[in-house]
């Protein structure tokens, strides 16, 4: 019991999601798995990785998300570009977001382009599950603690 009443609190302690991926349905499926994990908080659906980085850029430190899901395989901006513009206009890493890479991809060269990017903090395959989510709520609240 203990351990889900912890798990409920770090849930609790993330205010804002993001979730930018091509495919609604995706989305739409992603925020029924962050509600039934207990998540009370903001949620914003972004389709495009170019309606992000505008997105991004326009958002002051106060406004700034916890978590941020990003797919990789998206037409136009892909989810690489997105991270490599946010760090080289400095969105990221911010000391506040915790980034994850959200894919259907297994590729080891995927993976392993997404941890080259100092300020991602996971890869998750999809689709996302409940304990994932809460799992990735503790780490980053672990994380701004530290």
């Amino acid at each position: 019991m203990k351990n889900q009443e912890e798990g409920e609190n770090m849930v609790h302690a993330v205010r804002h999601v993001v979730l930018i991926d091509d495919e609604d349905d995706c989305n739409f499926v992603s925020t029924l798995v962050l509600k039934k994990a207990g998540f009370i908080g903001r949620i914003t659906s972004i389709t495009s990785g170019a309606e992000a980085m505008q997105w991004l850029r326009s958002l002051t430190v106060d406004e700034l998300p916890d978590l941020v899901f990003v797919d990789i395989n998206m037409p136009g901006m892909s989810g690489f570009d997105l991270l490599a513009a946010c760090e080289r206009d400095g969105i990221f890493p911010n000391g506040h977001s915790s980034v994850i890479v959200f894919s259907s991809s297994i590729l080891p060269m995927d993976i392993e382009r997404a941890h080259s990017f100092a300020f991602v903090s996971g890869y998750a395959e999809k689709a996302l599950d409940a304990d994932r989510f809460n799992d990735y709520c503790a780490e980053h609240i672990r994380r701004k603690a530290a």
